[in-house]
């Protein structure tokens, strides 16, 4: 038998690696444009959980007062011209503590909902009460969502007594007993 002195050419099954880099690239900017689109969903989902905590201590409110005869009075050592929240430490028109609204919890809320995402820097719940009026806000929290005039919880018109600029009423889910209006 002869045995050829020359090796034929045999084809690399190997990728590479420019082919890798090329791969890995692809891959990169998919991860990149998925982590975007999830974020922005997690924001969105931060606002619904926003709005259906106001939606709930709105009614907690309204029972406590139903069964009382006075809304809930803000906690902290806040008096009756400021907000109490928990978590407003730097804020100048609010006094901070966790049981922001007393009386409610247990009996009409299992317990005070928080921002989903910060409560610093006058950010996240608010509440003042003098026991014949209340206002309640998401104040300056949402991420993605925008409150206008006419929604449900655009109800902060004169945003100074809200504690804040105009610029922060598509920000602000409130709710308020009538003669709270201006607070």
């Amino acid at each position: 038998m002869v045995q050829s002195t020359h090796m034929k050419y045999l084809p690399s099954r190997a990728f590479t690696l420019v082919e890798l880099l090329v791969v890995i690239a692809i891959i990169g900017i998919l991860t990149a444009v998925v982590y975007a689109n999830f974020g922005q969903a997690r924001a969105v989902s931060r606002d619904e959980v926003r709005k259906t905590s106001v939606k709930d201590l709105e009614l907690a409110i309204k029972l406590y007062k139903a069964q009382n005869g006075t809304y809930p009075p803000q906690g902290c050592t806040s008096g009756a011209t400021s907000f109490a929240g928990p978590g407003t430490e730097s804020f100048t028109w609010a006094a901070s503590c966790a049981n922001y609204i007393t009386g409610l919890t247990p009996d009409f809320i299992a317990q005070l909902p928080t921002d989903p995402r910060t409560e610093d820097g006058g950010v996240g719940f608010f509440y003042r009460s003098n026991g014949t009026d209340f206002k309640l806000m998401v104040f300056n929290s949402l991420e993605v969502k925008t409150v206008l005039t006419g929604d449900e919880f655009g109800r902060c018109p004169n945003f100074a007594s809200c504690g804040g600029a105009a610029a922060d009423r598509a920000r602000t889910y409130a709710v308020y007993s009538s003669g709270a209006i201006t607070w």
